[in-house]
């Protein structure tokens, strides 16, 4: 089960990573920064967590949006650093969130990925969905709420959001139509197929201390807005 508790982002299990879109100024996603017992920056990402007086453990781009002074300071703190070629086929992003899977992180908090460019903001959610996919627990940050990356295939996923009463939730199948969709502890029940082509399931208001989004066959963003 995914569970995801109102205020309570950071875990020993998860991994922080900082890409460079919209810099988050929300207290809470600064804190991560400061706490997160692995920390790593896509480019530009670096700047934001030499701002919160932290080095990421990890730094990876081709470096065309880092000014040298802080790409050197990294450097300078023992930072691993995995430069990039300029001409590539990935993004630094989506390059960083392969690696992070590769290394074994099952629970990624994205801050910077959100906000800015909008075909960087696609760009961030179609790659963060094969690892949703794979089983990886995908959190997005954004400054009134979350976005969350749900997928199934044999075996059904659950999604349990823990004290967001009164938050808005809103739900999009992506790439295809969801087999089935069942919610629990939400105003407006939905227990059935999800179009990826419909307002459906937009607009959904938490009512219960815990509710639930259960998922077969399918991937899921869930929008978690107003907390």
């Amino acid at each position: 089960m995914f569970l995801v508790q109102k205020g309570r982002q950071l875990s020993p299990q998860t991994a922080v990573a900082l890409l460079g879109g919209e810099a988050p100024r929300r207290t809470e996603w600064l804190a991560c920064i400061r706490q997160a017992r692995f920390l790593a920056a896509a480019d530009s990402g670096a700047a934001l967590a030499l701002q919160q007086g932290r080095y990421p453990n990890l730094l990876v781009g081709d470096f065309d949006s880092l000014p040298a002074n802080l790409l050197a300071q990294c450097q300078g703190a023992g930072c691993q650093i995995c430069r990039l070629p300029v001409h590539k086929d990935l993004t630094d992003g989506e390059f960083l969130l392969q690696w992070l899977h590769r290394a074994g992180w099952r629970r990624l908090l994205l801050l910077g990925a959100l906000g800015g460019r909008l075909d960087q903001t696609l760009a961030n959610l179609c790659t963060a969905a094969p690892l949703a996919w794979q089983g990886v627990e995908i959190c997005l940050a954004q400054e009134d709420g979350l976005l969350l990356l749900l997928a199934a295939e044999d075996v059904p996923r659950r999604l349990c959001l823990q004290d967001f009463v009164g938050s808005t939730v809103s739900l999009l199948a992506l790439g295809q139509a969801c087999a089935r969709v069942e919610l629990a502890g939400f105003e407006y029940p939905l227990q059935g197929p999800l179009s990826p082509y419909t307002s459906l399931a937009i607009s959904n208001v938490v009512q219960q201390p815990q509710a639930t989004v259960e998922l077969w066959q399918g991937c899921l963003l869930v929008c978690v807005s107003g907390c």
